[in-house]
């Protein structure tokens, strides 16, 4: 398992990928700083996992058992941990409306006028800036409902049914990354 030195290199060659990308703008470049981020996201989601004792967790699920408030912190990092952080900024939530709804007036606008084949590989592009706006806020979106329906379903005492389906899905989370 990566320990934090292993954690502290990767974000070194992280940050060295984004720092060529900035002096030198090649699709090589980016194509680098992109598995760079994917690695380091990787190494340090696995890190994380390393440092939960997730086996009591889930015994204490199994067998009913209360859980203490940082045992239920616990469970949250692991649930919706990453939901979590990425609904603190909404921000980007916001940012991505504003884009989308500027991309909908050009839209509008090329609807009023000609439809030339200059218009429309205009609207071509638009369509693809809208697409991968729309996958950031789905992605938050998605984030702020999976919260929501952890909150809901762990307020107040967790019953024995919702107790081992958690304890599955830690199951099957840890699992799925070993």
């Amino acid at each position: 398992m990566a320990g934090p030195q292993d954690v502290v290199a990767q974000v070194e060659d992280a940050l060295a990928a984004a720092a060529r990308c900035s002096t030198d703008e090649t699709t090589q470049n980016y194509e680098a700083l992109a598995q760079e981020l994917q690695d380091l996201g990787e190494m340090a989601r696995l890190s994380c996992e390393a440092h939960i004792d997730y086996r009591s967790l889930v015994r204490k699920l199994r067998a009913g058992d209360a859980l203490s408030s940082d045992e239920m912190a616990t469970l949250r990092l692991l649930i919706v941990g990453d939901a979590d952080y990425y609904v603190k900024y909404d921000e980007e939530f916001g940012r991505c409306k504003s884009e989308l709804a500027k991309i909908v007036a050009e839209i509008e606008q090329l609807k009023q006028s000609e439809l030339s084949a200059d218009a429309l590989m205009h609207l071509s592009v638009l369509c693809r800036e809208a697409d991968s706006l729309l996958v950031l806020a789905q992605h938050y979106l998605d984030s702020r409902d999976r919260v929501r329906r952890f909150e809901a379903s762990t307020k107040g005492t967790i019953d024995r049914d919702s107790a081992r389906t958690l304890a599955t899905i830690v199951e099957g989370m840890v699992a799925q990354s070993q």
